[in-house]
């Protein structure tokens, strides 16, 4: 059985398809797995699937903000579950369903993890909606617990990125691929995720998730805000309750 997925978006949506390789290899163990993408690094030493990066192959989806034109086409469960669901039915597969949980294994053995990350670094998708903007002001804090309050900058190479991560006490961050190489790397995470979408769609029960919601929420999708107060659910999460919340982690 020959198996092809593709899979050339986000840090995220790459991650979102590890669980499935697992449970597809472990089920069927002659099958021949390769995923085709653009961050092949991801998925160094993952003994589950070959890495290519032809654009061929099946490509998994979920409910995306860009599609999601009314309330009733919101997610209706986690990416990871749709994902698996999707490539099941695509190539006529009965597999146990998979861990909520991304997997990386080129990650170096951290020792000691130490200092707090904090994610500087942020695409400007959905008019900045998932993104909470007093990032830079919680980094002014310097230190909580002891535990330096530092930046998590640009790294050029990936897998760079994915050891800095993997070597912090904590991480605080908006959704998205920092907060799945988190939760791959098993480095504790507080996300904000305000009132653009829900953590049961791409979140974990294992991570802090700070919601606001609105009446407005979840605003899923690629209009601007349509709150009064542009990302009043995010502004309304202030650094003082993100510091009580990384506080509460670190004791």
């Amino acid at each position: 059985m020959n198996i092809t997925i593709k899979s050339f978006h986000g840090i995220g949506d790459l991650l979102f398809l590890t669980p499935t390789l697992r449970v597809i290899k472990e089920t069927y163990p002659a099958a021949q797995i390769t995923v085709n993408t653009h961050r092949p690094t991801l998925l160094a030493c993952n003994p589950f699937a070959d890495v290519g990066t032809a654009y061929e192959g099946m490509k998994p989806l979920y409910m995306d903000p860009f599609h999601c034109k009314s309330p009733d086409m919101l997610p209706t469960k986690h990416h990871i579950l749709t994902y698996w669901e999707g490539i099941s039915q695509d190539f006529g597969l009965k597999t146990p369903e998979p861990a909520l949980s991304p997997e990386l294994y080129c990650v170096p053995k951290i020792s000691h993890k130490s200092g707090i990350g904090v994610q500087v670094d942020h695409k400007p998708h959905w008019h900045h909606k998932r993104v909470w903007p007093y990032f830079q002001e919680l980094i002014g804090q310097k230190s909580a617990c002891g535990q330096t309050i530092q930046p998590i900058a640009y790294f050029p190479v990936l897998l760079d990125l994915v050891s800095f991560i993997a070597g912090l006490r904590l991480v605080v961050c908006s959704q998205g691929g920092v907060q799945q190489i988190a939760a791959a790397v098993g480095t504790p995470a507080i996300v904000v995720y305000g009132g653009f979408s829900k953590p049961e769609w791409d979140g974990y029960s294992f991570q802090r998730n700070i919601i606001n919601e609105k009446p407005c929420s979840p605003c899923y999708g690629p209009h601007p805000c349509s709150s009064k107060v542009v990302r009043e659910c995010m502004k309304e999460i202030t650094v003082e309750t993100v510091m009580g919340v990384i506080r509460e982690e670190l004791s």
